[in-house]
């Protein structure tokens, strides 16, 4: 779970998920707000701050968990896990 001190609401790049996708903030770069199109594990493809074409990537899921947390990666895996080299 993100505090919100992690990301601030934003679309940082807060890290990578063990089966090598990019984990971003909550909002979404391509769009500048909160995406809607997140897939069961909470990702999406889209160009982000740091491709210019598009790709599979996660975001912090936007609901709260018991009013203060955020879940940083709330559904299965889409690549292989522990595929980060």
């Amino acid at each position: 779970m993100e505090p919100r001190a992690w990301s601030q609401d934003d679309a940082a790049l807060i890290g990578i998920i063990s089966d090598g996708f990019f984990l971003y903030g909550r909002k979404c770069n391509s769009t500048g707000g909160h995406p809607t199109d997140l897939d069961g594990s909470g990702g999406h493809t889209s160009v982000t701050q740091h491709t210019s074409e598009a790709e599979y990537h996660y975001h912090t899921q936007n609901d709260l968990y018991m009013n203060q947390y955020y879940l940083l990666f709330s559904g299965n895996f889409q690549g292989t896990p522990n595929a980060i080299q």
